[in-house]
């Protein structure tokens, strides 16, 4: 059993002035494994690489973290026993990549509840006592005169175009 073991998290963003799409890269040669499966890694949350490891492992990780464009970090945890510990490989790391950082117990709100923080609209206090309807069928506003558009077409002309090519006649089927 370790005195003291470390946890290894990979922070969900690259390093600055490292582009996301070379970093994925970078973590998939390192942990032998596809592009997809090193996407949530870089998703923008905490995940996990390694724990239970002691100082000088946790720190040989971040490194290898670093070096590939990660920012990662290294958290004290609890000690697990050597024994159940899995192998120092890259590819055994995956595995852990899944399990994010363990958050406080959380509920759910019934459904239906409203969890928005909007603040309701108060009521218009508008008076509409002085106006009135017409009746259906009636003409709104004064109809207008409206000329006639004068356009004149005089200048323009038509050149003819090319002769469309004729299909080849298809021996009639039957």
């Amino acid at each position: 059993m370790v005195d003291r073991a470390y946890l290894v998290a990979v922070t969900g963003k690259p390093m600055e002035g490292v582009d996301v799409a070379t970093v994925k890269a970078r973590l998939a040669t390192l942990f032998r494994v596809p592009e997809a499966r090193v996407e949530g890694m870089l998703a923008g949350k905490p995940v996990v690489v390694k724990k239970g490891v002691d100082e000088a492992t946790a720190r040989r990780y971040l490194e290898l973290l670093r070096e590939a464009g990660a920012t990662a970090r290294i958290m004290a945890c609890a000690a697990e026993p050597a024994a159940d510990a899995l192998d120092d490989t890259p590819a055994a790391m995956i595995g852990l990549a899944s399990t994010a950082i363990q958050a406080p117990e959380l509920t759910l709100a019934p459904p239906g509840t409203d969890l928005s923080d909007r603040v309701p609209t108060p009521d218009l206090d508008v008076d509409l006592s002085g106006l009135t309807l017409a009746e259906p069928g009636a003409t709104l506003g004064e109809p207008r005169d409206v000329p006639e558009p004068r356009i004149d077409t005089r200048h323009l002309s038509l050149i003819p175009g090319p002769k469309p090519k004729s299909e080849p006649e298809s021996p009639d089927p039957f």
